[in-house]
């Protein structure tokens, strides 16, 4: 198994993938078809976001997505670990470890000067924090979200 970066031509392959992740992390929000395809252009013509498969036998089983940002008050860049999907089929292989081992080798490449990333959809938390920590993540801080139409505290 090898990870790379997404090819040109495999913008078809990224929209399922967006797809099947979108409906298992996030079931409440509806998956645009037209906004993966507009992402995935952003990524061939920007690299922001940027894409990288997992690829067994030339067989796509995961895809991560990750960012470069520059601090608003602070000299180097940091790069964001925003998501990793592998099949449900595939889990338990070493997909999600070469994503990312490749993340870091990336990051590093880059010159940043710290990663971030995590789990924001409580989806296998604790195990993604665990693999996480193999890379040299550590946890920091409480993510927090608020969604349209929430107000207060529950119980007011």
């Amino acid at each position: 198994m090898i990870v790379r970066l997404a090819m040109p031509d495999e913008e078809d392959l990224f929209v399922g993938l967006a797809r099947l992740m979108l409906a298992e992390s996030y079931p409440d929000q509806v998956f645009s078809e037209e906004r993966a395809r507009e992402t995935f252009q952003r990524y061939l013509k920007t690299a922001h976001p940027t894409f990288f498969f997992a690829d067994q036998a030339g067989e796509v089983v995961g895809v991560m997505q990750a960012s470069i940002s520059s601090y608003d008050f602070a000299d180097g860049i940091y790069t964001t670990l925003c998501g990793t999907f592998v099949r449900p089929d595939k889990r338990g292989t070493r997909a999600a470890a070469l994503l990312y081992a490749e993340f870091c080798r990336w990051s590093d490449q880059l010159g940043a000067v710290e990663s971030t990333g995590g789990n924001d959809n409580n989806l296998t938390t604790e195990r993604t924090t665990r693999l996480m920590g193999h890379f040299g993540f550590e946890p920091v801080g409480t993510f927090v979200r608020r969604k349209r139409g929430a107000h207060g505290k529950k119980g007011r």
